[in-house]
């Protein structure tokens, strides 16, 4: 393991995104004006619209799914930390279709349909995010 820190428990929020806002936006803008510099986030609801993706490990850039329809948030499981000095959301999206099938993967973008979010403070040093030259991605780093 290269990095273990220890948080505690903090504030607890639980609300829900306006109809036609962007989701991930919207939480990175409220985990701002809230002040949480560290924290878990979960949601559940509905997308009109969505772009997903995977990183390439092999090429180190994400790739893109557009997703131009309804879809059921089944699952979304993100942190906020700290990048560039602002509370940064990182988040995964599994979502279902009206049939049941799903896709799933590195949330970028969506247009809320409806969506409840609960978002749990962590208090301690917070987590900065930093350029990881093995990976070319923004990592936890104990820069800070």
């Amino acid at each position: 393991m290269s990095l273990v820190q220890e948080l505690k428990p903090g504030r607890l929020y639980l609300f829900s995104l306006d109809h036609d806002s962007e989701i991930v936006a919207s939480i990175t803008n409220l985990a701002e004006s809230l002040r949480v510099e560290a924290g878990v986030v979960s949601g559940i609801g509905a997308l009109q619209k969505a772009e997903i993706g995977y990183y390439d490990q092999k090429t180190h850039e994400y790739r893109t799914i557009e997703i131009d329809r309804p879809m059921e948030i089944s699952s979304l499981i993100g942190n906020v930390s700290i990048r560039d000095g602002k509370p940064f959301l990182h988040a995964h999206v599994t979502l279902a279709d009206s049939e049941g099938n799903v896709k799933g993967g590195h949330l970028s973008r969506g247009t809320v349909f409806a969506a409840e979010i609960y978002l749990r403070e962590l208090i301690g040093r917070p987590l900065e995010r930093c350029h990881d030259p093995t990976t070319d991605l923004f990592l936890w780093s104990e820069t800070r």
